[in-house]
């Protein structure tokens, strides 16, 4: 589905899509070592691999965050 690109300040998380077919918003995701799990919010910028705004269940730790930095996120 995508990759972890950035955090926002208000805890959300933003992946950019590895192609033009994405999920809607309201789809459930996770990451493969279960650090991230929430929802995808809002889908926005180019239609040939757009962002996804993801609104985690928790924010992650510092720690967790630059984890994921570049990690692969899943529809649940």
């Amino acid at each position: 589905m995508g990759q972890v690109v950035a955090f926002t300040p208000s805890g959300f998380v933003t992946l950019r899509a590895a192609s033009a077919e994405v999920v809607p918003e309201g789809t459930p995701v996770r990451d493969a070592k279960g650090l991230l799990e929430g929802r995808v919010v809002r889908v926005f910028g180019p239609v040939a691999r757009p962002y996804l705004l993801v609104r985690p269940r928790r924010p992650p730790s510092p720690v967790d965050g630059a984890a994921l930095l570049g990690a692969e996120v899943r529809a649940a």
